[in-house]
């Protein structure tokens, strides 16, 4: 059963992501809401675990800063960057898990945001689906082959699975192009 928060319109869940994240940056006790975030997830039924655990992917990124910040000698700042950045995961992640990524780009469309940046941003998620699918098929293709059960991704198979994905874009681009396509999706 879809809760109401999944049955919401995307453009106002759009718009009220947009609200928060903007909120935890300008606000200094924005920490209160973790509170609201943990009512969010709850009320729209995701799993509490896997939100903190997808929200935590920001941190090593963000740690850098922190500690080139506290190293500085601005601990108060270092330890609001590592918040901030995680509750603000935690506002997209919530808005992903109750909404597809089509309709959340359809919703930004019909609120402004610019056409291309918009097709480069569908363009890119299908294509590390392709990349992914890819990823598989050597995988499938090194097992098949004798390799070992764990899949090491190494400098050269990371080079194959770009190289085979760069041609695949490339004969997409070209199909695309014979069939009339013009740079603008339908």
């Amino acid at each position: 059963m879809r809760r109401p928060l999944h049955r919401l319109d995307a453009r106002i869940k759009l718009v009220a992501c947009l609200a928060l994240l903007v909120t935890t940056s300008v606000w200094a006790g924005a920490w209160r809401l973790y509170a609201l975030a943990a009512v969010l997830a709850l009320a729209a039924r995701i799993p509490m675990f896997g939100l903190a655990a997808r929200a935590s992917l920001v941190l090593p990124f963000t740690l850098v800063f922190a500690a080139m910040t506290a190293w500085s000698g601005d601990w108060t700042r270092a330890s609001s960057l590592l918040w901030k950045s995680y509750l603000s995961a935690l506002w997209v992640g919530l808005l992903m898990a109750t909404t597809p990524l089509e309709l959340v780009l359809k919703a930004a469309g019909r609120l402004g945001a610019p056409a291309l940046v918009l097709e480069v941003m569908d363009f890119t998620w299908r294509y590390l689906g392709v990349i992914g699918a890819q990823a598989a098929r050597l995988k499938t293709a090194a097992l098949a082959r004798g390799g070992e059960k764990r899949f090491d991704i190494s400098a050269s198979s990371l080079a194959v699975l770009f190289a085979s994905s760069h041609a695949r874009a490339e004969r997409v681009h070209r199909a695309m192009l014979a069939r009339g396509a013009g740079g603008r999706r339908a």
